[in-house]
Order: structure tokens, then sequence, then C-alpha cells
């Protein structure tokens, strides 16, 4: 009896063993592969043509200091990239940034595309876990669209019914996540404006 316990213990070890060494290779082969397709998901072409319609390129910013600077000074700041058509010319700044109020699911990250003139060009959602169905209606482009053209000089409010020129409307029965998205979108016009406008 001890024996067979004995012997059918050492067998489940060397089958964890195998299967933990199986993983390890695994995800040794594929890390690459899987940072490849994060970084492409949260910075590839179509996250550039979403932050500004046209762009070719998505360059990370160069200025280390600049990029320490506002990261040490605001702590929602993720990166800062700048987008270039197809000739190398300069369409304008993709700000990376988290919400600075808390959305249904926690922080809704964003790419915010602004012109050098500072206007508002386009915006990607990185990342988010709102609820499906009504929180996640802050992707569609009828809600996004409203933020397209606005000046990064005056701070974008949310409001739930006839909005002004400086207010969104937001989603029906997703306030919360209306205001969260707006609080990124206002973090990237803020680092805009103290960081990068001339």
């Amino acid at each position: 009896m001890n024996n067979n316990v004995v012997r059918l213990g050492v067998i489940l070890c060397i089958i964890s063993a195998l299967a933990a060494g199986i993983l390890a290779f695994t995800n040794n082969i594929t890390k690459d592969r899987i940072l490849l397709a994060e970084e492409l998901a949260s910075s590839g072409p179509e996250v550039a043509q979403a932050v500004i319609p046209g762009s070719a390129t998505f360059e990370l910013y160069e200025d280390k200091t600049l990029i320490d600077k506002i990261k040490s000074e605001n702590a929602k700041f993720v990166e800062l990239r700048i987008c270039k058509d197809s000739s190398g010319k300069e369409l304008g700044y993709g700000i990376r940034t988290l919400s600075t109020v808390p959305g249904y699911g926690g922080d809704i990250e964003i790419f915010l595309g602004v012109s050098p003139e500072g206007k508002i060009l386009g915006m990607k959602v990185v990342a988010n876990s709102e609820t499906a169905g009504l929180g996640t209606k802050i992707l569609e482009p009828k809600f996004q669209n409203q933020f397209m053209g606005k000046n990064t000089g005056t701070e974008i409010k949310v409001s739930k019914s006839n909005p002004k020129d400086d207010e969104i409307l937001a989603v029906s029965g997703a306030t919360r996540s209306s205001k969260s998205i707006t609080s990124a979108v206002n973090n990237a016009m803020k680092i805009f404006n103290q960081y990068l406008k001339k």
C-alpha cells in the first residue's frame, strides 16, 4: 500500500515537472511574439490612423528629458508619439494617458491625437473595463466624434442634455464612463498645453 502511494507520488511529480517545463519552454518561445502583438494593438498602424487620420508612421517622441519630466509631474501620462504622413511631415502628437476620474471598471486608457495648433484630430481607446453594451458605448464613433475639432485651450465637460461648445453629451446610462474618458482627454490636452504647445 505504502509503495503504491510513493510510486503514484513520484509519477505525479514527474508529470508536474514535465508540464512546468513545457509551459516554461512555450512561454520562452512566444513571449517576444506576444509583446509584439500587444505593441501593435496599442500603437500599430490602425491606432495611428485613429489618432491622426493620414498618419503613415507613429514614432516615439525622442526627447527623453521631456518625457521624464512629464512622467514625474503627471502620474497618468503613459507615452508620447509623433504622427507623420508618408512624406515625413509631422501631423501632430499622439498623447497616451489614463483617465484621472475612474470609470465603472477603473481607469480608461486612450491615445489622443492633437494637431500642432492644438485641435483634437482623433482618439483611440487602448484599454477599458467598462460594462459591455452600456459603458462600452464610449468606443462608438457617435460618442467620440463629439471631441473632434475641439480646442485644447478649454476644458471639456460632460452634459446629460443640450451640450454647449465646451461640453460633450454623456452616453445615456453611462455618465461615469463618459466622465472618465473625458478626464483622459482633458489630461492629454493639459499635457499638450503645458509641454508641447508652441
